[in-house]
C-alpha cells in the first residue's frame, strides 16, 4: 500500500502518528480518567505496531527504535500519563516483536496480538483495584450480590466477584479480537484509498492545554475516585455484620487512600523519574529522530482533521474505519513543505 513510498520514510511517518496517539489521545484520555482509554488508544497502537512491523526489513530493531521515539515523546510532552499506560504500551510493542518476529504479519498474529494485549489490559486493571482496594473490594462486591438477592427473593447470587472478574477479562479478550478484526479491515480499506496527488500542509501552531484546564480534569479524576471508593465502601458499612459493618468501611477507606497517596506522590514519580533515566541513555542516539517526528505533529493534525471531512458522507463504525484508513495512508504520502 505504501510502495511508491521508501520503507524509512513509512516507518517514521507510522512511528509520529503512534507517537501523536499516545501522548496526544492517550494523555488526554488519561488526564479525563476515561475507562475506555485502553480500547482505544490501545486499539490504534496495535493498528500502528502491525503497520511497522510489515513495512520493516527487520522487525526487532524497527520496533525497538519506534518504541524508544514513542515513549521519549510521551515523558515530555504527556508527563501526567501513570506509569500504567507505559507499561501498557511497552508490552504491546515487545509482544508485537515476539510474535511479528517469529511468525510474520498476518491476520492470525492480527487477532493474537489484539486479543493477548487486550486480556493483558483487563488483568493490569484488576490487579489495580485489588492493590487499591485489597481483598476488601471483592468481599464487597459478593456481600452486596448476597444482599440485592435476598431483597429480591433470588436463589442464586445476582453476581459474583468471580463471576464478575470472568465476564471483565471475557468481555477485554473478545473486544481484542473484534479491534484485530476492524484492523485488517482498516488494512483492506488503506489499499483501496486513492492517492491523485501528494498533499502538502502548513505547519499549524501547536496548541498548548493551559494549566487551568488540566487542573479541571485532574478534579474530575479525583471525584471519580472518590466517587467508586463510595460505591464500594456501601456494601460493607451498612450490609455486613461479618465484616464489622462500619469497621470495615473506615478500614478499606484508610487504606485506599493511602494505597492512592502512595501509588500518585510517590511510587508513581519514582517509576516514571527511573524510566526517564533508563530512556534518557538512547535519547541523544534518537534526538534527531525526535525532533522530526515532533515537527511532524502540526502536519499530522491537519491531515487528520482533513481525512475527518473526506469520510464525511459515511456514518458510524463505517465512517471510523475510513477515516483510520484515509488519516493513515494521508499521513505517509503527504509532502511536507521542505521536501
Amino acid at each position: 500500500m505504501f510502495k511508491e513510498r521508501d520503507s524509512k520514510l513509512v516507518i517514521e511517518r507510522l512511528t509520529a502518528l503512534w507517537a501523536l496517539n499516545e501522548c496526544g489521545l492517550g494523555g488526554f484520555m488519561h488526564a479525563l480518567g476515561s475507562p475506555f482509554t485502553g480500547i482505544l488508544v490501545g486499539g490504534i497502537s496495535i493498528l500502528l505496531i502491525s503497520l511497522i512491523a510489515s513495512h520493516a526489513t527487520k522487525v526487532w530493531p524497527a520496533l525497538i527504535k519506534a518504541l524508544s521515539i514513542v515513549l521519549l515523546i510521551k515523558l515530555s510532552v504527556s508527563p501526567h500519563s501513570p506509569i500504567t499506560s507505559y507499561v501498557a504500551v511497552s508490552f504491546q510493542a515487545f509482544l508485537g516483536m515476539l510474535l511479528y518476529g517469529i511468525f510474520s504479519v498476518n491476520r492470525i498474529t492480527i487477532l493474537l496480538l489484539g486479543a493477548l494485549t487486550f486480556l493483558e489490559s483487563a488483568a493490569q486493571k484488576l490487579l489495580t483495584l485489588t492493590i487499591i482496594y485489597g481483598q476488601s473490594l471483592w468481599e464487597a462486591v459478593d456481600i452486596y450480590s448476597a444482599w440485592v438477592s435476598e431483597k429480591l427473593s433470588i436463589i442464586e447470587y445476582v453476581v459474583s466477584s468471580k463471576t464478575l472478574i470472568i465476564l471483565f477479562i471475557s468481555f477485554y479478550t473478545c473486544a481484542g479480537i473484534l479491534v484485530g478484526l476492524l484492523i485488517l479491515r482498516i488494512i483492506k480499506l488503506m489499499k483501496a484509498v486513492d492517492i491523485s496527488e501528494s498533499y502538502h500542509f502548513s505547519k499549524a501552531t501547536q496548541v498548548k492545554e493551559s494549566q487551568h484546564k488540566y487542573a479541571k480534569n485532574s478534579k474530575k479524576l479525583f471525584l471519580f475516585w472518590m466517587i467508586t471508593l463510595l460505591v464500594v465502601m456501601l456494601p460493607l458499612l451498612f450490609f455486613s455484620a461479618e465484616f464489622n459493618g462500619w469497621k470495615g468501611g473506615l478500614y478499606l477507606l484508610a487504606r485506599s487512600f493511602l494505597v492512592l497517596v502512595l501509588w500518585y506522590f510517590v511510587m508513581g514519580p519514582l517509576l516514571l523519574k527511573g524510566l526517564n533515566k533508563l530512556l534518557s541513555k538512547h535519547k541523544s542516539v534518537y534526538q534527531t529522530n525526535i525532533q522530526n517526528t515532533l515537527d511532524l505533529f502540526p502536519h499530522l493534525k491537519s491531515i487528520i482533521q482533513h481525512a475527518w471531512q473526506d469520510s464525511s458522507s459515511l456514518k458510524g463504525l463505517n465512517r471510523m474505519q475510513h477515516f483510520m484508513a484515509r488519516s493513515i495512508v494521508y499521513s505517509v504520502h503527504f509532502n511536507s513543505s521542505n521536501e
